[in-house]
């Protein structure tokens, strides 16, 4: 991509560099020997587990945008008969969860603690005061004992009746950091007496059919290749607006409600912040359908994932953004020493 002289602040000298050229690469590994050669300038959106290798070269700055518009969150069917009706197993769930595990362990620190879908540069959105959950596996535990869930077979796990707590859980596959995810969670959730059984799907795959499916396992085993809880990142883009997350009408095929949830009076307060200007007006109401999903958990937001990039030390100004084009958000404001890159 060459400089454009017509660009309407070429007054101004921009952008600084004449020429700009990508490389399509798929392969992370690549990248990385590629970053290890010299042969790049900068990369982004880099594989979160070869952290290590990257603070190693010495002639390329790690970097990152702390200001995420992203949340990775485990969403619950309910179509499952135990999850979607028993709100008291949802709520030990999220109280047994070690979000700073998480955030050192799978993502390497790159990631910050959130509660709700409405990440940190969300303005407005963000709640800085959220009554989030706070780790506690003992009260998790004593939660479930009140809810009857009182037994336990030989490894620990839950039941009442014929009915368990055993769980399909599932993501995308050949995803480090969320193969990570599974494991902390899976021990999390042991716990408390919840069993979590691993099957993850490729891309095309589980955002198809297997999400907007809805196939979920009976109250008295997980069943493979059903869908119980499923954990992907979202992003609501500029705007706050969520209710393509959870609204009514949102269940496929008209939407993308894979959690099957629908609750009107969280449809009537979509409604109302859809139509307030005020940013502050507005806020106190994303702040009350916080207070929803933070009673009900249809869902459980695990972090606010920042993707990390890699620039040589002698290219300047190189800033991604939270949202859009992400890495080329300044791409006019870039220059190199001595004019090469």
């Amino acid at each position: 991509m060459k400089r454009n002289p017509n660009y309407y602040r070429a007054s101004e000298g921009l952008p600084y560099l004449d020429q700009v050229v990508f490389r399509i690469v798929t392969s992370q590994d690549t990248i990385l020997k590629d970053l290890q050669a010299g042969k790049v300038d900068s990369s982004w959106f880099l594989d979160i587990t070869k952290t290590t290798n990257y603070q190693r070269l010495t002639s390329y700055k790690l970097t990152s945008n702390p200001l995420s518009t992203k949340f990775e969150a485990m969403y619950f069917n309910f179509h499952n008969p135990i999850l979607g009706k028993d709100s008291a197993v949802r709520q030990a769930m999220a109280m047994a969860i070690n979000h700073r595990a998480l955030i050192d362990t799978a993502r390497h620190g790159y990631a910050s603690v959130l509660c709700t879908d409405h990440a940190a540069s969300l303005h407005p959105g963000f709640q800085h005061d959220a009554p989030c959950p706070k780790f506690d596996p003992a009260a998790a535990n004593a939660l479930l004992d009140r809810d009857g869930w009182t037994k336990k077979d030989a490894n620990g796990y839950r039941y009442k009746g014929n009915e368990k707590l055993d769980f399909q859980y599932s993501t995308t596959a050949n995803n480090p950091w969320r193969a990570e995810d599974e494991l902390i969670l899976q021990q999390n959730f042991k716990a408390i007496g919840i069993k979590l059984e691993i099957q993850n799907y490729p891309a095309s795959t589980f955002y198809g059919f297997f999400l907007t499916g809805g196939k979920a396992s009976p109250a008295t085993r997980a069943v493979a290749g059903r869908y119980d809880i499923a954990e992907f990142e979202n992003s609501l883009t500029y705007d706050a607006d969520d209710s393509s997350v959870f609204a009514c009408n949102q269940f496929p095929p008209a939407g993308f409600n894979i959690a099957f949830y629908c609750n009107p009076n969280l449809d009537k307060l979509y409604r109302q912040e859809q139509q307030i200007s005020d940013p502050a007006a507005r806020q106190q109401v994303f702040n009350q359908i916080h207070q929803i999903y933070l009673r009900d958990y249809p869902f459980i937001v695990l972090y606010s994932p920042s993707d990390i990039g890699m620039h040589k030390l002698n290219a300047h100004n190189y800033k991604p953004g939270p949202e859009g084009a992400l890495e080329t958000v300044n791409i006019w404001e870039w220059w190199c020493d001595k004019g090469q890159c």
